[in-house]
């Protein structure tokens, strides 16, 4: 006999195959995890943004502060004043001992850059502070204290006869590294004195320009242009004491040296003319001899000679190759003559040969005629032979007795080379010396001439004043440098909320992540618990509220999801409690109700049920009962205050929810809701981690809607819910994320249907959580 449910059976297996197939691009392979996790970690500039929109008044609050506490340190600082004076540098004066003086006075940038950052750190200079001071009698010594006497002998022995700890070694060590050597009072206080002077002095040079200027800055307006004024004057007077003092010594130096080189010089120049004569050396010029010369002239008549042989063998060569076609028998016009007398006759001979026989005496005479004027052409051609022939011996002959005296000379100016190193270096010796006593001489004259001069190249422009009003505290820029550091430690900050905040704020990171498709969304309604019905029931009573549109939006998609439609038997569930599944549930259940359709919600959370809550009915009797035999099912399917919707609650808490579900009664129950004109039928499960209900009820409906709460349930532990679900051979058809804040998501359902202020207040959709 068959089984009535057979049929239905197979039906459902058929489309839990479909289903499966349609969400294959979703699935959560082991395979790809470990690449969703990747890109999953990437942040476009929009999560930014939104994220730090969402912690906007923890960013604000930083701010506050920060901005606050620089306010506050500003107004207690003691106020400084700065007093500057404008100086120009003009170029150095020249070296001492300088054999280029053209050249350095044409260097480039680079040198002057030099001669600058030389003026500027002279400006910073030890030696000029201590002479500011002691003009000003900014510090007033005391009397000396000595230094400090070395430790006696009885605690140095002491000291060595106990070994010391590492810890007392180590402070020590820090005591060594921070205490001064010298504990004179008077010179720490003079060292103290200088260090503050050099940390109130700044040098700023004017860009593109020769003008510096120095700043100086005191808690004293008066006393700051004193010490700039001073500082400034100072310098100048350093640069004219250090410029004379050069002078001085380069005076003596120079006058020194010009004796030694003066002396060299004579007894270089006496040496040269005494080897020259010895040598019988006989020059043109200071370059030039006559033994050279003559060997120039002879490699140069050699030169020419060569050229001239080498172009008579050519020729030579041609004529005997090709005596016809040879240049010089083409351009003789004795052999052109013959040559056109001959072809006359030729053309002659051959028109005759037409008339006459070969030895008809014309014939005859014509013949001989042609063979005497090619005998005049070789005789001709072999005299032009002759005559090029006898050129190429000549010219052979004359290159060989050129060759000769250039071998001669050759030798002769070999002789004269080795007498000329010695004439050279002598020569170079003189030239020398000659060059150095010049150089020296001039120098000298002109370190004289200026050894008197009192000239500058440092000039002040604009002199020190007093200034008005105080160069720091800076409240502005105060301000604003603490902003900028409320502003780091803020998104710092900010960004470590949202680190340690390991769950879903955003709804593209679903599908980004999980890999599972993104059903819907459902805004945060900021209301509690208590304050009015459930939010599934305002769903109802309130169709145009934002809650209503959101899941008439998962309705929507739903009905998309297959090719079918909507799936008839639907499974809702989530990782834990509390993130609005049984809210979820009611609330499609109300929505398919309104398509005019038949719905059956079950609430199939029998360990905390919350559905007879929310609808406002008993709960004495449900699917425990149904599942455990005690009840059938028409008692137990109650109407609710929704057209078309009915309800089968939980019931009693049975002791093995398990055990009752694995059973054939949760199968005939579906059935007998198809047999009695139920079109959809929506399950409430229970969470799935910890419990294994909403896998048995998977395993038998195969349509999962999966609930995630926004900002609330840690992504692995919905990542390791999925994994059951896939371990089971389970797919989810989707996530419905729940309570998502306004900033992040796009979506802004009163703003764009214009609904009203009064249904802001409207429950909260996962905002009331519900198991």
């Amino acid at each position: 006999m068959s089984d009535p449910h057979l049929p239905s059976t197979l039906e459902r297996a058929s489309r839990a195959a479909h289903a499966v197939a349609l969400h294959q691009p979703y699935e959560l392979q082991v395979g790809h995890e470990g690449r969703a996790e990747a890109h999953a970690e990437s942040l476009t500039l929009s999560d930014l943004l939104r994220i730090v929109y969402k912690h906007k008044w923890t960013l604000l609050l930083v701010l506050l502060v920060a901005g606050g506490a620089s306010v506050v340190k500003t107004l207690l600082s003691t106020p400084i004043y700065r007093s500057t004076v404008t100086m120009q540098i003009e170029r150095s004066a020249p070296r001492v001992v300088n054999f280029n003086t053209d050249a350095n006075e044409d260097q480039g940038w680079y040198d002057e850059t030099i001669a600058l950052k030389t003026q500027y750190e002279l400006l910073r200079s030890r030696s000029l502070a201590e002479r500011v001071i002691e003009e000003l009698r900014l510090f007033q010594p005391t009397a000396p204290t000595g230094r400090e006497a070395a430790p006696p002998a009885s605690e140095s022995s002491s000291a060595a006869a106990s070994e010391p700890r590492y810890i007392d070694r180590i402070l020590g060590g820090y005591r060594q590294l921070t205490t001064p050597a010298i504990r004179d009072t008077a010179v720490l206080g003079h060292e103290a004195a200088v260090n503050g002077f050099l940390q109130s002095l700044t040098v700023e040079p004017v860009r593109n320009s020769r003008l510096i200027r120095v700043h100086i800055d005191n808690h004293n307006p008066e006393l700051a242009a004193r010490i700039a004024n001073t500082t400034v004057q100072s310098f100048i007077a350093m640069g004219l004491e250090r410029r004379m003092e050069a002078s001085s010594y380069a005076q003596s130096f120079l006058e020194d040296q010009i004796r030694q080189i003066k002396a060299k010089l004579e007894d270089s120049e006496r040496k040269l003319n005494s080897f020259a004569q010895n040598k019988q050396i006989l020059s043109l010029d200071e370059k030039t001899n006559v033994i050279n010369q003559t060997y120039l002239d002879f490699s140069t008549a050699l030169g020419r000679a060569e050229q001239d042989r080498i172009k008579h063998e050519a020729a030579l060569a041609e004529i005997r190759r090709s005596p016809d076609s040879a240049q010089q028998v083409m351009e003789s016009k004795t052999i052109q003559a013959y040559k056109e007398a001959k072809a006359k006759l030729e053309i002659e001979y051959q028109q005759n040969l037409g008339i006459y026989k070969p030895d008809f005496p014309k014939m005859v005479q014509l013949k001989g005629q042609i063979e005497k004027a090619d005998a005049q052409i070789k005789a001709e051609i072999a005299a032009i032979g002759q005559a090029v022939q006898s050129q190429f011996e000549t010219a052979q002959k004359q290159e060989a007795l050129l060759r000769q005296k250039l071998g001669a000379t050759h030798r002769q100016v070999l002789v004269t080379q080795d007498n000329s190193i010695d004439l050279n270096l002598l020569k170079r010796e003189v030239d020398t010396n000659r060059q150095l006593y010049d150089g020296l001489l001039q120098r000298l004259k002109q370190v004289g001439v200026s050894g008197g001069l009192t000239t500058n190249n440092v000039s002040i422009v604009d002199k020190a004043e007093a200034p008005l009003l105080p160069f720091k505290p800076d409240l502005g820029r105060n301000l604003m440098f603490g902003l900028g550091i409320g502003l780091v430690l803020g998104l710092c900050m900010v960004f470590l909320l949202e680190y340690l905040d390991d769950s879903f704020k955003f709804p593209d990171e679903i599908e980004r992540t999980l890999g599972v498709p993104l059903m819907g969304i459902v805004p945060l309604v900021n209301r509690r618990r208590e304050e009015g019905p459930s939010v599934a029931i305002e769903v109802h009573t309130q169709p145009r509220s934002p809650i209503a549109e959101a899941y008439r939006s998962l309705r929507t998609a739903l009905q998309f999801s297959t090719s079918e439609g909507a799936p008839r038997r639907l499974v809702v569930t989530s990782t834990t409690r509390d993130e609005g599944k049984s809210t979820t549930a009611l609330s499609l259940a109300i929505n398919f109700a309104q398509m005019g359709a038949r719905v059956l919600l079950i609430d199939a959370d029998m360990r905390n049920p919350s559905v007879h809550k929310q609808l406002g009915t008993h709960n004495d009797a449900g699917l425990s009962n149904l599942l455990s035999g005690d009840y059938g099912a028409e008692a137990l399917i109650l109407p609710t205050q929704v057209p078309n919707l009915s309800v089968m609650t939980a019931g009693p808490l049975p002791p093995n929810p398990v055990d009752l579900l694995m059973g054939p009664k949760l199968a005939g129950l579906l059935d007998h809701s198809t047999a009695n004109g139920f079109q959809y039928v929506i399950v409430d499960a229970p969470p799935l981690l910890g419990i294994a209900d909403s896998i048995v009820l998977g395993s038998q409906i195969q349509n999962i809607l999966f609930v995630v709460q926004a900002s609330r349930t840690r992504k692995g532990h919905i990542k390791d819910a999925l994994r059951r679900l896939r371990l089971a051979g389970l797919v989810p058809r989707g996530i419905v994320l729940t309570q998502v804040h306004r900033h992040a998501t796009h979506a802004d359902y009163e703003s764009y249907y214009g609904y009203g202020a009064v249904e802001k207040k409207a429950g909260i959709a996962g905002g009331q959580p519900a198991a």
